[in-house]
């Protein structure tokens, strides 16, 4: 009897995970709940966070949980998430250690326009202290931020 292996294309997932996507780096000493409940009452979003989304990884034999927070757009077919990027001294993201929070759009509908619109809108938003539109591309470790 032959054994059939599946082997999952990560490269592919990866690719598929980020496209039509957009990704924004904010820094911000405000916890995430803080900084998710200034953005919805500013900017009239609707963020919660989603606790089944929560990334757990594990370094050392320790185990690091960072939240994922989400919210969806259905008129405009986009979905938001905002990830908190550090706890307890380790980070989602370790090559942005100097970013606080990471905001992931999905969707085909915000465009570069829409994003830098959106960024402008943030840097008004009261605890938000620095905001810059990142290239995924660029990024060593965003298999972290898939769920």
């Amino acid at each position: 009897m032959s054994v059939l292996k599946l082997k999952l294309d990560q490269d592919q997932l990866v690719e598929d995970f980020f496209e039509s996507t957009q990704l924004i780096g904010i820094v911000s000493s405000a916890r995430d709940y803080q900084v998710c409940w200034q953005v919805n009452r500013d900017l009239h979003y609707d963020f919660r966070v989603n606790n089944s989304l929560e990334i757990n990884l594990t370094k050392n034999q320790r185990s690091f949980y960072f939240s994922v927070f989400e919210f969806e757009e259905p008129t405009k077919s986009a979905a938001h998430y905002f990830y908190n990027n550090h706890c307890q001294a380790e980070f989602l993201l370790p090559e942005l250690k100097n970013v606080d929070y990471l905001w992931l759009i999905k969707g085909d509908y915000y465009q570069q326009q829409d994003v830098k619109k959106l960024i402008g809108q943030l840097r008004h938003v009261e605890p938000v202290q620095l905001v810059s539109l990142l290239d995924i591309r660029k990024l060593e470790n965003k298999m972290n931020l898939i769920f």
